[in-house]
C-alpha cells in the first residue's frame, strides 16, 4: 500500500473513532490540586460559581487570613472539548485567574489542566515588576 493511501486509510477510518472518544467534562464538583488547594464549582450553562480554598500563598499581601475566595468564571463545551476560565478576588485586593481544559479519563475521573496568574497589590509603579506570578495547576475531581 502506498504511503499516501495508508495515511488516507488512517484518517478515514481511525481518526473519527478517536475524535468520538473525546468528551466534554461536567465541571460541577469538588476539585483538588497537587498542593491541596480545593475548588468547589457549580456549573450552570456557561457560568461557573463557587469557592476556592488555597493551601499556598498565605501572606498578608496575597489571599489574606481567610485563605478562601469567591470564584466566578465561564465554561465552554465546543466540539466536545471543555475549556474553562475562572477568577478569585482575595480579601486583600489581590486576584488570581486560571485558564485551562478539562479532560475525562478512561476510568471515569476528570482532570483539569490549568495555567494561573496571581496579581498581588503593588504600592507604586516601581513595584509592579514583582506583583505578578504565574504557574500551573492540575486539579482532580474528588468523588
Amino acid at each position: 500500500m502506498h504511503s499516501t493511501t495508508k495515511k488516507l486509510f488512517f484518517y478515514a477510518f481511525f481518526l473519527p473513532t478517536l475524535v468520538l472518544q473525546v468528551q466534554s467534562c461536567n465541571m460541577t464538583g469538588l476539585w483538588q490540586n497537587e498542593l491541596g488547594s480545593t475548588l468547589h464549582v457549580q456549573a450552570v450553562g456557561s457560568e461557573l460559581t463557587g469557592m476556592y480554598q488555597t493551601k499556598v500563598g498565605v501572606s498578608s499581601q496575597e489571599s489574606g487570613p481567610d485563605q478562601r475566595g469567591k470564584l466566578v468564571g465561564v465554561v465552554s463545551h465546543h466540539d466536545q472539548q471543555t475549556s474553562v476560565a475562572f477568577s478569585v478576588l482575595w480579601e486583600t485586593g489581590s486576584c488570581s485567574s486560571w485558564v485551562g481544559q478539562c479532560f475525562p479519563l478512561p476510568d471515569g475521573k476528570r482532570v483539569l489542566k490549568t495555567l494561573w496568574m496571581l496579581r498581588s497589590m503593588a504600592l507604586s509603579p516601581a513595584d509592579n515588576w514583582k506583583s505578578t506570578r504565574m504557574g500551573e495547576d492540575t486539579f482532580i475531581l474528588e468523588h
